[in-house]
């Protein structure tokens, strides 16, 4: 049977995963909304054809 160190590692371990998911969900939220503002700036203003993407074809 596990012992109350068991028990208080496993919660322990389980609040750093937690903190762990919440940075990440953290990050991915910022990566949407940078992603989000630069399309909404190519909306916005005259990008005169450019484009993000890399084109081997394009000089």
């Amino acid at each position: 049977m596990s012992g109350p160190t068991d028990t208080a590692a496993l919660v322990a371990a389980l609040h750093e995963q937690t903190q762990a998911i919440n940075r990440l969900a953290d990050s991915n939220q910022q990566v949407i909304d940078y992603l989000l503002s630069q399309e909404a700036e190519g909306l916005d203003g005259d990008v005169g054809g450019a484009t993000p993407y890399l084109d081997p074809d394009e000089e």
